[in-house]
């Protein structure tokens, strides 16, 4: 299991363990979406070579099979 902050998230660096998808592997944290409790509910990952943009649940980074944190 990963391990992580959610407090200091945002702007963070993660690469996509996926033999597939080559172009679409390295990605940024640029928005965290919390709930009315103030706890962190979703995440906005962002390629950084296409720009596009998915929401996800920030579980899913825990993953370690699926993300991995840095840009390696």
């Amino acid at each position: 299991m990963n391990t992580f902050s959610t407090d200091t998230l945002l702007f963070s660096k993660w690469t996509k363990e996926s033999q597939h998808e080559l172009t679409e592997r390295y990605y940024l944290v640029v928005s965290c979406q919390r709930d009315a409790q103030g706890k962190l509910a979703r995440v906005v990952m962002q390629d950084i070579n296409t720009l596009l943009e998915q929401e996800m649940d920030w579980h899913e980074l825990e993953d370690p099979a699926s993300w991995h944190m840095g840009w390696n």
